[in-house]
C-alpha cells in the first residue's frame, strides 16, 4: 500500500498542474467549445396577454399559466430548442382558467459573424377577465370568468443578426457554447419577419399579423473573473405592421386591413457562471412596442421577463462530431 502512495501524489500533483495550466492559459477574448455538446434547460415567463377594446365593450384575453420550460442541445454552428409549459406549471385553478398548451420550436445556425434565427411559437387555451360593457347607463362589470379553449395564437419569426466585433461572442450570451474570456462589446444589426394569426374555431373572426422590423442593437459583456460573467445590452428598433381582420357574415367574408408603423426597444441584462462543464445563469429582458391606440386588438406593450437556465456540457459522441465536419468541410461559407 505505501508503495503506491508515491504513485497517488504524482498524479495528483500532475492533475493539480493540468487544471492550474486550464485556468491560467490566455485564450484569447473566446474560448471556443467546439468538441462539446451543450445540454441546457431553461425557465422563463414570456407568456403574452392582449386586450380587445372598442368603444362598447373591452376585455382582457389571458393564458392560464404564466411560465414555460424548454431544452436546447446545442453543438458547433447549430443549436435546436423545444419548449412547452408542463401541466405542473399551470395555476391550481383550471376548472375556473381552463387549460392552456404552449409549444415552441427554435433553431439557430451560426456561421462566421451571422446568425440565422428561426422560431415557431404557439399557444391555446385562454380565458376572458376585466369584462367591461360601457353601453349600459353604469359600467357594467363583470367579474365572471370565461374560457375560451379554441382560442389558439400561432407565431413564426425568422431574425437575420450580424456583429461587428470579432472578439465579442454571440455563443456566449444566446447559448452558452463559447465563454468570453474577455470584456468586449459589438454593434449587432439585425433584421426581424414576424407572421402571427389569432384564431378560435368557434368565433366567426381571425386576425392575421405580418411585421418586418430593423433592429440597431448593442451588446456588451463584462468578465467578472474567471468564472462570472454578465451581459448588457440594448436593442431599438423600426418597422411596419399589416393587419388583416377577416370577419365571417351571413353576407360572405369581410376583410378590415390595417398598417401601421411600430417602434420598440428591448434591453436586457444578465449575470452568469461558467466552468469548463457546467454553467448557469439568470437574465432579465425588457420589451415596449409603441402602437397606434385605436387598434382594436391591443398586445401588452410594456412587460418584463426572466429567463433562468442551467446546463452542462459534455464530451461529443464521435458520430456527431463526424457528421458535423462533414457538414462543415461541403459547406462553401
Amino acid at each position: 500500500m505505501f508503495k503506491k502512495f508515491p504513485l497517488f501524489i504524482i498524479f495528483l500533483s500532475l492533475y493539480s498542474l493540468a487544471q492550474d495550466s486550464i485556468e491560467n492559459y490566455d485564450f484569447g477574448y473566446i474560448e471556443t467549445m467546439r468538441d462539446k455538446l451543450n445540454i441546457k434547460f431553461e425557465l422563463d415567463n414570456d407568456v403574452q396577454f392582449f386586450r380587445f377594446d372598442n368603444e362598447i365593450i373591452s376585455y382582457t384575453v389571458k393564458p392560464n399559466t404564466g411560465l414555460r420550460t424548454s431544452i436546447s442541445a446545442n453543438y458547433q454552428f447549430l443549436t435546436l430548442r423545444v419548449g412547452y409549459s408542463p401541466k405542473f406549471l399551470e395555476s391550481h385553478d383550471s376548472g375556473l382558467r381552463g387549460n392552456t398548451k404552449i409549444f415552441k420550436l427554435n433553431l439557430s445556425i451560426f456561421i462566421k459573424n451571422w446568425m440565422q434565427t428561426f422560431e415557431y411559437n404557439s399557444t391555446k387555451g385562454y380565458y376572458i377577465d376585466d369584462y367591461k360593457d360601457n353601453s349600459q347607463p353604469v359600467n357594467l362589470i363583470n367579474d365572471d370568468i370565461t374560457i375560451v379553449p379554441h382560442l389558439g395564437t400561432k407565431t413564426f419569426t425568422a431574425t437575420t443578426s450580424y456583429k461587428f466585433n470579432n472578439d465579442f461572442s454571440f455563443k456566449a450570451i444566446y447559448n452558452q457554447y463559447e465563454i468570453q474570456r474577455k470584456s468586449a462589446g459589438s454593434f449587432i444589426p439585425s433584421f426581424t419577419f414576424t407572421h402571427f394569426t389569432l384564431s378560435d374555431k368557434t368565433s366567426p373572426q381571425d386576425l392575421k399579423i405580418s411585421g418586418v422590423v430593423l433592429n440597431a442593437s448593442y451588446f456588451y459583456t463584462f468578465v467578472i473573473n474567471k468564472k462570472w460573467y454578465s451581459s448588457l445590452g440594448l436593442s431599438p428598433g423600426l418597422g411596419i405592421e399589416f393587419n388583416k381582420l377577416q370577419t365571417t357574415t351571413e353576407e360572405g367574408l369581410v376583410k378590415t386591413n390595417n398598417n401601421e408603423f411600430v417602434f420598440n426597444i428591448n434591453s436586457l441584462i444578465g449575470l452568469g457562471y461558467n466552468s469548463r462543464s457546467f454553467f448557469g445563469g439568470l437574465a432579465l429582458k425588457g420589451i415596449a412596442t409603441t402602437r397606434e391606440d385605436n387598434s382594436v386588438i391591443k398586445f401588452n406593450t410594456q412587460r418584463s421577463s426572466f429567463v433562468l437556465f442551467v446546463g452542462y456540457r459534455f464530451r461529443s459522441p464521435k458520430f456527431l462530431k463526424d457528421s458535423f465536419d462533414w457538414v462543415e468541410d461541403q459547406n462553401p461559407f
